[in-house]
């Protein structure tokens, strides 16, 4: 859901592939606590799961410029 997401928002994102790098995996654990994915992070604010968070990562992107403001 996330990436499709982006890809229809033309956002860009860094993908980090957890099962293949252990030094994300460490990164994962230290940024959310857990190993839970999707785990976002959006100018600095960790949002675990995509769908419940959908609302924040809109607003979070509108705030950036990245996303039109829906009215």
């Amino acid at each position: 859901m996330a990436k499709r997401f982006f890809a229809q928002q033309n956002i860009a994102y860094d993908e980090r592939d957890v099962i293949a790098n252990e030094s994300y995996m460490r990164e994962l654990k230290e940024v959310a606590g857990r190993f839970i994915t999707p785990t976002l992070v959006i100018d600095g604010e960790v949002l675990i799961g995509f769908g419940n968070n959908l609302e924040r990562v809109r607003a979070l992107l509108q705030q950036r410029g990245d996303l039109a403001v829906e009215n």
